[in-house]
């Protein structure tokens, strides 16, 4: 199996030599650029399994760079791209998210959970399997930790809004897909998206996002199969709250 290539950007010098080590150690190849725009031209000319995104940046941060590259990508690619940040702050990890960035990682990077996020996201099933899990096996597509960090204790009534609105939305997106409404699909993609990624829902973010990118590219010839995909990610959202946060809103909505 070919090695895995990583694209690191990172601006610090100490920090860009310290994580290429690192990575190095774990047996991954690394080419490393120093601002998001160098980031941006290096996946122009080539395919990098996962890029590791400093967001704090000169010349084009790694927000602004995730989302040209969501641009220029559209729906027919999508690079894996982790946020590596030094603010360990409330809302960051939504930030990234709500940005176009699939994971996050907070600066300085340890080795042990840089292996772990590595491990992950590039585990195949034979992987899985050796840890005893299923083949199919993928994370929960509801982090609850999260949620509680954010809402507290009692988060009933956000669950509540959010599988609402979210049911609305999905209704609101086939209706504009069929009325070819460009700026209304983004929208209500977009609002998902970042919906999903501030409730913790992470399982959903990705799909939404995807139909928010093709609907920026000014095409709607993929998002069909995206809203499917949105559908079943919500389906899993409502299965696993069902299981470990059942309340009587859910089982009246999706009973």
């Amino acid at each position: 199996m070919q090695t895995k290539l990583i694209l690191l950007a990172e601006d610090n010098i100490v920090n860009q030599k310290v994580a290429t080590r690192q990575l190095e150690k774990l047996g991954y190849r690394v080419e490393a650029v120093g601002n998001g725009r160098e980031a941006v031209g290096a996946l122009t000319r080539t395919l990098y399994d996962l890029v590791l995104m400093d967001c704090q940046m000169p010349e084009m941060d790694g927000y602004e760079a995730t989302a040209e590259i969501r641009q220029r990508e559209g729906a027919a690619r999508h690079t894996t791209i982790v946020a590596m940040t030094a603010h360990a702050m409330k809302g960051d990890r939504e930030k990234c998210l709500a940005a176009g960035m699939d994971d996050y990682i907070s600066k300085p990077v340890k080795p042990q959970d840089l292996a772990a996020l590595l491990e992950r996201i590039f585990a195949g099933p034979t992987e899985r399997a050796q840890d005893d899990q299923p083949a199919d096996a993928s994370p929960p597509p509801v982090d609850l930790e999260h949620l509680h960090k954010v809402m507290g204790e009692d988060v009933s009534e956000i669950i509540d809004l959010y599988l609402t609105g979210t049911t609305q939305n999905l209704q609101k997106l086939a209706s504009a897909i069929q009325a070819s409404n460009i700026r209304e699909v983004q929208s209500l993609a977009h609002e998902s998206a970042g919906t999903s990624a501030t409730c913790g829902m992470f399982g959903a973010v990705p799909a939404f996002r995807a139909i928010e990118n093709a609907a920026r590219e000014g095409s709607l010839k993929t998002v069909p199969a995206l809203l499917d995909e949105a559908r079943k990610q919500f389906e899993r959202i409502c299965a696993f709250l069902k299981t470990e946060r059942p309340s009587p809103t859910e089982a009246q909505i999706y009973k």
